[in-house]
């Protein structure tokens, strides 16, 4: 990672049940050209980020292999750091972590859901849920923060949508 020591921000212990009952969401939904399992490879392997992810500078698994329920990594943006754990990891299905520490203070409490279904013999439905509890500055200016966010997300799902009919294009 890019910072030697960074100022972390811990967050309020999440779990799956914050996923039905957080204050606030962001939800984005996106039809891939890839079926579910290639989709969630990608999300569990840090190599092809760069090219799909808004300001990606890196991943670091910070827990050994073989990854599921419980591994931890180190996702690192421009703007801002994450410590995650996971707390569901269903291959070609689902992918689901708490995070559990920030390089900035923005959240009480974060969970990201991704949600990965069939969608005919070669297609997913994407349906990726932020659920949060915002604190301090972005409780204060939500509704542009929510806007801010909720358009990161989107161009992660449209780059995503972007690299699979790059990747398997190139591939056929």
């Amino acid at each position: 990672m890019r910072f030697l020591n960074p100022l972390w921000f811990k967050l309020a212990p999440a779990d799956l049940d914050f996923t039905r009952r957080a204050p606030s969401r962001i939800e984005v939904a996106s039809l891939l050209q890839a079926p579910p399992d290639r989709v969630f490879e990608i999300f569990a392997k840090p190599e092809g980020m760069r090219d799909w992810i808004a300001g990606f500078v890196g991943c670091t698994w910070t827990s050994p292999e073989p990854h599921g329920v419980g591994s931890t990594r180190e996702l690192e943006l421009n703007a801002i750091t994450f410590r995650e754990h996971f707390i569901g990891w269903e291959p070609g299905r689902r992918f689901c972590f708490a995070i559990d520490a920030t390089t900035m203070p923005l959240m009480r409490r974060m969970v990201e859901d991704i949600q990965l279904d069939p969608s005919g013999a070669n297609a997913t439905l994407l349906r990726w849920t932020v659920h949060y509890e915002p604190r301090g500055l972005v409780q204060a200016i939500h509704p542009l923060a929510r806007r801010l966010i909720g358009a990161g997300y989107r161009a992660s799902a449209e780059g995503l949508s972007r690299y699979l009919l790059k990747k398997f294009a190139a591939s056929a």
